[in-house]
């Protein structure tokens, strides 16, 4: 959950309206409503359930600007919430309230009311949170990076494994580890002992894992034949359906990003600043926001550079003048979230577009197991 646009100071309720802070627990959540001069009307706690939000709407009227922490609990009060009535929620990122963590006084009581003076004086920068239906694509492609990654890391230990006990070079020599023929012959290894027990053990949970991506690959695949955005960033070379389903759901809507760099800060692959004065600092990236977009939108890097050879031609540069691969490849990042962001608020291909293999790629989308790469 990434910061987005500034909170907006006046919604339906306005200036005048009450405004709710609530420092969000897992099971008890305590509010603080303050009054349109800023004085401390309410305060109490209620349960993080059905019960819980409908008494917290006995309590604050509907037109109130409600504040609360982006946790895993912003995304059932959030919905529960609206469903109530509130349509002024925000939810704030957890960064720009690192200094309640710092706070020498540090209570429910403390944090919901300084949560509620800062959203009363417009200076809570809202976090995105996805909708269901948005949460449910992004949960399914994450699910089946971590698979990805689970599967890795097994097939990795497999070979350690094989080599260890000395079998791996009496294996038939393919070009993939784990080709029909390798793991027919895999199989067919007896160590006459326990060894047997473990490589089978072994074996037997990568069949199940890799059993658990298809299922995962078809929704993502029929997800993928809806999103607009998608078949746009489709027609990047080297970019097929699930590549561009990814980075698509973590950017969502681009309107959201009022230029390319709130969007390069989105994925944290912008410098620390640290400014007093005339003197202006530029440190490391911040790697702020997730982990798993900011590695997907790499690996989209490392693709373009490999099909497309302005983009290859600018990492070379840049890697030639700084004597860095590394500020080169977050050099070429930045420049690809440019033309991404350019793309989507466009709704225009790729510069570099080759018509025929999009239009291929679309094709095999469509089929039914088509892989649209």
């Amino acid at each position: 959950m990434a910061a987005s646009k500034k909170s907006r100071k006046t919604k339906v309720g306005g200036m005048n309206a009450m405004v709710a802070g609530i420092d969000l627990g897992d099971r008890e959540s305590l509010a603080t409503v303050l009054s349109p001069i800023g004085d401390v009307a309410d305060r109490f706690t209620f349960p993080m359930n059905e019960e819980g939000y409908a008494f917290f709407a006995t309590r604050v009227p509907k037109n109130a600007r409600v504040a609360f922490e982006s946790t895993i609990m912003a995304y059932p009060i959030s919905r529960a919430l609206r469903m109530h009535g509130y349509s002024d929620v925000t939810i704030a990122h957890p960064k720009t309230l690192a200094w309640i963590v710092k706070s020498k006084r540090k209570n429910d009581r403390v944090d919901s009311l300084k949560i509620a003076k800062l959203h009363m004086a417009g200076m809570l920068p809202e976090s995105h949170l996805l909708d269901r239906d948005d949460q449910i694509v992004r949960d399914l492609l994450v699910q089946r990076v971590k698979l990805g990654v689970e599967i890795g890391r097994l097939k990795n230990s497999v070979i350690g494994y094989l080599k260890r006990e000395d079998v791996y070079d009496s294996l038939p020599r393919t070009g993939d580890n784990f080709s029909a023929r390798r793991r027919r012959a895999i199989h067919s290894l007896r160590f006459n002992d326990d060894r047997d027990l473990v490589l089978g053990t072994m074996m037997d949970r990568l069949h199940f894992l890799e059993r658990q991506c298809a299922p995962l690959e078809d929704s993502v695949r029929e997800n993928a034949k809806l999103s607009d955005d998608v078949k746009i960033l489709m027609t990047i070379t080297g970019v097929d359906y699930y590549l561009a389903s990814l980075i698509s759901s973590f950017i969502g809507d681009v309107e959201r990003f009022p230029s390319d760099d709130h969007l390069a800060s989105f994925f944290g692959i912008v410098p620390t600043s640290r400014d007093s004065a005339d003197v202006k600092r530029r440190g490391k990236m911040t790697k702020d926001g997730s982990s798993i977009a900011r590695w997907t939108l790499s690996v989209m890097v490392d693709t373009v550079m490999h099909h497309n050879d302005p983009i290859r031609e600018y990492y070379t540069s840049v890697k030639k003048r700084t004597g860095s691969g590394k500020l080169a490849h977050v050099s070429t990042m930045r420049k690809l979230t440019r033309m991404l962001y350019h793309m989507l608020k466009t709704k225009q291909h790729w510069k570099w577009e080759n018509p025929r293999l999009t239009e291929r790629k679309m094709a095999r989308l469509q089929m039914d197991g088509g892989d649209g790469s």
